[in-house]
């Protein structure tokens, strides 16, 4: 008996305790040296960049690479990073690179990203990207990108606002029908309830 109790604890102290998280290794395609972490020249993409890196890297390599933005919070799930080597990408300086330039601004040293330069859009092309104001960076997007899930959502809340007047408009029919209904089978029981009535006075 006196097991019980302390079973009871145990279990409930498994069950408050923090899941236990996989560590992170070295992702492929890369090579990692201690808190080095080497993705440079791989042909990497946004889309092929790994989701994630070990969260002790202290530097990372993604140099020579096809990037032309960063996944959000990437760089940002990595506290001790010191630097990132992010030189010889094509990078394209829109409002998808502000998480980025803001990343940038927070480093106390600017001389390793000197050689960040955008590749794209035209009216950028050369510039480089941690000398950029966030405003031109938002002010690089497109209206048909900015706008295009804005359009979408505004289709969206239109379908659903027609569902809307329509099953209104169904309601109010059956309901319609039902009071026609009622008042049908009103008009038929009330000849019938005043002819007893009728009758008796007959008498």
């Amino acid at each position: 008996m006196g097991s019980g109790p302390r079973g009871a604890l145990s279990l409930l102290l498994l069950l408050l305790a923090p899941p236990i998280r996989p560590a992170v290794g070295c992702p492929a395609p890369c090579r990692c040296a201690g808190t080095l972490v080497d993705c440079g020249r791989r042909g990497l993409t946004w889309a092929s960049l790994p989701a994630a890196f070990p969260p002790d890297t202290t530097e990372l390599v993604l140099t020579g690479n096809n990037l032309t933005a960063l996944p959000l919070g990437l760089l940002d799930a990595l506290p001790a990073l010191r630097t990132a080597h992010l030189g010889a990408n094509p990078w394209r300086c829109d409002c998808h690179l502000v998480p980025l330039r803001a990343w940038l601004a927070d480093r106390p040293e600017r001389e390793p990203y000197r050689d960040l330069r955008c590749a794209a859009p035209p009216a950028l092309r050369g510039r480089l990207l941690p000398y950029l104001a966030e405003e031109e960076l938002r002010a690089a997007c497109t209206p048909g990108a900015l706008c295009h899930w804005a359009l979408a959502a505004q289709l969206l809340l239109l379908g659903l606002g027609l569902l809307h007047a329509l099953l209104l408009a169904l309601l109010l029919c059956r309901l319609q029908r039902l009071r026609a209904r009622i008042a049908r089978r009103w008009a038929l029981i009330t000849p019938l309830a005043a002819e007893p009535a009728t009758t008796e006075q007959s008498y």
